[in-house]
């Protein structure tokens, strides 16, 4: 793994935020790199390589790489590092039906429990969504700003359902199949990324009216339509190591 480049997109949190922290930013952001295929399966993490690269020590990537390993996601070797296995395109349907009947729930019940300050969040959220569409592109800040939107905008919803043994839930599904991976997917298709707009319009519609059934729906259907398109990605063969 080659050392960070001034263009990342994401940086670890400073060490005020704690060892725990670092360790889930280090977990979710090599599951995207991963998933995204910018760390090809078959390919090994360095303890050293990787610490270089996101300028931390060896103690957070060993524990991050034992997460990873727990999910099957990498295998440790002793003395040699972690081999990548990644998702096949059937892990990745089966966690995006996963994670969509749990969205769907938070997005149901957000529409009977959102507050003024959180329809203004998520008004705010989904304006800024629309934004990052309008600018999508291949360079980092567009995918930046994309990936923050849509962490907004979804997040948004979860807090708005007030329950948090299902946002727990949920996050750690999402370590399994970040929702920010997929724009690897949608960056190079505008027909795509319209569509994945126009699905966010549509949950944002249902939760501001009060539809609770229609938001779930919609919730669930955006979510495994994101990761059918991602594994429709894979099985194309892209990101993987020729």
């Amino acid at each position: 793994m080659a050392a960070r480049s001034p263009d990342e997109t994401v940086s670890p949190p400073g060490d005020e935020s704690g060892t725990q922290a670092l360790g889930e930013f280090l977990v979710d952001d090599l599951m995207r790199r991963i998933l995204t295929g910018d760390v090809p399966v078959g390919s090994w993490l360095r303890h050293n390589s990787v610490a270089e690269h996101y300028g931390v020590s060896r103690t957070p990537v060993r524990e991050a790489l034992r997460v990873l390993h727990a999910q099957g996601i990498v295998t440790i070797a002793p003395h040699r590092g972690a081999r990548v296995n990644g998702h096949s395109a059937r892990d990745v349907r089966e966690l995006g039906a996963v994670r969509g009947e749990l969205e769907g729930m938070a997005a149901h019940l957000a529409a009977d429990r959102i507050d003024d300050a959180g329809l203004a969040r998520l008004g705010s959220a989904w304006t800024a969504y629309e934004e990052a569409v309008a600018a999508a592109g291949p360079d980092a800040d567009a995918a930046a700003l994309w990936s923050t939107a849509n962490e907004e905008f979804h997040s948004t919803i979860v807090t708005a359902s007030g329950n948090e043994q299902l946002a727990t839930t949920i996050a750690d599904v999402s370590r399994r199949l970040p929702r920010n991976a997929a724009y690897a997917v949608y960056a190079g298709s505008s027909r795509l990324l319209r569509r994945n707009a126009e699905q966010h319009a549509r949950i944002a519609e249902a939760i501001t009216a009060g539809d609770a059934d229609g938001a779930r729906v919609a919730m669930r259907d955006h979510v495994v339509s994101s990761a059918e398109a991602m594994a429709r990605w894979i099985e194309d063969g892209h990101g993987r190591s020729s």
